[in-house]
């Protein structure tokens, strides 16, 4: 068969495909496209969107994760974790938490987080008994801070303790996933500091704990987990709106000052074989302390928020819980969310192409009522698919997909759309 005779075969294919009763298809399939690659340009090159769609970028600062745990999560329905006890440090205190870790190892946790920065070594009598209590105590984790260096794969460790106190012990960074330095849905579970792979806080004790859990998260092979939070910070002075106002308790906590003032209190059973964190959740019981404090998709009043609602120590908690309940978040892959985003555009195309027969001021508010009546259907998607399942669907592209169609379908019709027909006709003759 010749060049020829199969170039003819083609061209008679492509001419039956491309007959004029074919047409409203591929016009439905060219302006979901020219759609597709209008959002995803806009949400990717560095311009401003907001005059473009001030929705979309007004919600940009938001996540279908803060709707879904904020005011769908029932966190009366969430079981307590035993494994885990935060003992809230207050102001750092190093005799004290000598005395803390001493008692630890006597009641054989499994694992000690040391969630504070003992950075400064004074040459005091505390620090030698600090530095005492760590050396007689295997399983214990420091926390430290990583700087990400701007344009290098590699980041450096900027802030920990003094080599004083951890000598051999084993550090894991406490850095977690936050853009603004506020709001925290995420964290790295491995990361390369100084060349090497560095673990998590979360992950690290939690490998100490359960061994299988470390070859569990190399096997997941995903750099950013999101955090699935359901456990809110305990205390008395939490137990308040926005923070835990139905009261319910999902973690011991104790101040260090209780603890060493009636150690006896606590049985032999109280730390054994537990993962024990050591970190800061206000000065007193009754402080509502601002420091290390973040918003998290469990506050309750996830717009316009004023309260960060948990600590550092109390997400660390909620990451270890997850890891080791393996309650992780499935992220659903760009390559499926531009998909349905394609063919959210070609069924609006046809439901626009039906309304367009009546007259433009009858036809608007009905165009405007399925646009608001999509919206809340993939709202309610997303949030099923996150609470019930534990996929996370990307609702902010998809709900720009949504907001953007008829304006889109406007401009292709008046601008592009006789363009490609005088292609089509032109080819077809």
């Amino acid at each position: 068969m010749n060049l020829r005779l199969k170039n003819n075969i083609l061209k008679g294919f492509l001419q039956k495909l491309l007959r004029p009763r074919n047409h409203l298809w591929i016009h439905a399939i060219t302006y979901s496209g020219f759609s597709l690659l209008f959002v995803y340009l806009m949400h990717h090159l560095p311009v401003n969107q907001l005059f473009i769609d001030p929705f979309s970028e007004a919600i940009k600062s938001h996540d279908i994760m803060d709707v879904a745990f904020s005011k769908f999560r029932d966190k009366r329905k969430v079981s307590f974790d035993s494994r885990i006890v935060i003992i809230n440090s207050g102001i750092t205190d190093r005799a004290k938490l000598a005395k803390t870790i001493d008692i630890l190892n006597f009641r054989k946790a499994a694992a000690i987080g040391i969630d504070l920065i003992l950075d400064t070594l004074y040459n005091t009598q505390e620090d030698s008994m600090l530095q005492q209590a760590i050396s007689k105590t295997n399983n214990i984790v420091f926390g430290y801070i990583f700087y990400e260096k701007k344009g290098s794969h590699n980041s450096i460790k900027a802030l920990g303790s003094n080599d004083f106190f951890i000598q051999d012990k084993t550090e894991a960074y406490v850095n977690l996933g936050t853009n603004d330095g506020f709001s925290v849905r995420a964290f790295e579970p491995v990361h390369h500091v100084g060349g090497s792979e560095n673990f998590s806080f979360g992950l690290q004790l939690s490998a100490l704990y359960d061994t299988t859990a470390l070859p569990f998260i190399h096997k997941r092979h995903i750099e950013k987990e999101w955090i699935n939070f359901k456990r809110v910070q305990p205390g008395y002075s939490s137990m308040a709106y926005p923070i835990n106002h139905d009261g319910v308790v999902h973690y011991n906590m104790i101040h260090i000052d209780q603890l060493l003032n009636d150690t006896l209190q606590y049985d032999s059973t109280y730390f054994a074989n537990k993962i024990v964190l050591i970190g800061f959740c206000g000065e007193t019981e009754q402080a509502l302390s601002m420091k290390d404090r973040y918003f998290t998709p469990l506050n309750e009043e996830y717009t316009g928020r004023s309260i960060p609602d948990m600590h550092g120590v109390t997400i660390h908690a909620n990451i270890i819980s997850m890891i080791l309940d393996r309650d992780f978040i499935c992220e659903v892959s760009h390559f499926r969310i531009y998909l349905y985003s394609f063919l959210l555009y070609l069924f609006n195309y046809f439901v626009y192409r039906r309304m367009e027969r009546h007259n433009f001021f009858r036809s608007m508010p009905f165009i405007r009522l399925i646009q608001i009546l999509e919206f809340f259907i993939l709202l309610m998607i997303c949030v099923l698919l996150l609470l019930s399942f534990n996929i996370k669907l990307g609702f902010v592209f998809i709900v720009t997909t949504v907001i953007l169609s008829y304006e889109l379908f406007e401009l292709y019709e008046h601008k592009f759309k006789p363009y490609v027909q005088r292609k089509l006709d032109a080819f077809l003759n």
